[in-house]
């Protein structure tokens, strides 16, 4: 398995003092050799490679008047969309607009006419196809690309969740051991656990090359999925 393991830990025992009352938990009871706990938190982050991408893009028209933008681009969508499909790529969305045109002028701005913008969203289960995507729909009529983004699908984001909480559990177990040990203790049973994530399973394509063919080619990046735990342990 190819993961990326980072973790960050740290850790504070409650222990009784002579006459030194420590609450435990939130119990408000005061701390004995028999009830000291000791909490600790940890965190890991595990990379994985994209398995979804989503490329979108637009075809745009301008005209002095909304009718004539619109016809500007008339048919490009439905020819992008083919094109996509075509590549076995599945057009997930597809909207249109038409809003004034403004240029900038000495004294404000100026509306020089509409622009007609019809966007299309596909999705594709090969991510090392989206250059092609690209370069179908540009050969399609698509006049700008909106933007390339790649994702990991509901099995894969829930198994590196998984690989993730398993390696902040057994770091935060690791960072009990060495605080226990230290006040010549050893660690029980777990009291509580709280687990939390930043759930950020998407990344952006930055840069595109052409290769010396004038074909489009991009390199996904990996995508990371973290976790984090707080772990309270009983102490022997």
């Amino acid at each position: 398995m190819d993961a990326k393991l980072l973790a960050i830990s740290g850790a504070v025992v409650l222990l009784a003092v002579g006459a030194v009352g420590l609450t435990v938990g939130n119990t408000g009871q005061a701390a004995t050799p028999d009830n000291a706990t000791v909490s600790v938190s940890a965190d890991a982050d595990v990379e994985r490679t994209p398995d979804r991408a989503v490329v979108t893009v637009a075809a745009v028209g301008r005209g002095e008047t909304a009718e004539a933008a619109r016809n500007a681009l008339s048919g490009d969508a439905e020819s992008i969309q083919q094109a996509l499909g075509d590549e076995d790529a599945t057009v997930t969305s597809s909207r249109f607009r038409i809003e004034p045109e403004y240029e900038r002028t000495e004294t404000g701005r100026e509306q020089v006419g509409y622009i007609a913008v019809h966007t299309i969203e596909a999705e594709t289960g090969d991510v090392n196809t989206t250059g092609t995507l690209v370069d179908t729909a540009v050969d399609a009529g698509a006049d700008r690309v909106e933007g390339i983004r790649y994702e990991l699908n509901e099995q894969t984001r829930q198994d590196a969740r998984e690989d993730a909480l398993r390696t902040a559990m057994d770091r935060a177990r690791a960072d009990a051991d060495t605080v226990a040990d230290a006040a010549d203790r050893s660690v029980g049973d777990v009291a509580t656990i709280q687990t939390s994530q930043s759930n950020n399973y998407v990344v952006y394509a930055e840069t595109a090359a052409a290769d010396a063919g004038g074909r489009t080619t991009i390199q996904p990046t990996t995508i990371t999925v973290d976790a984090s735990v707080q772990v309270t342990y009983r102490l022997d």
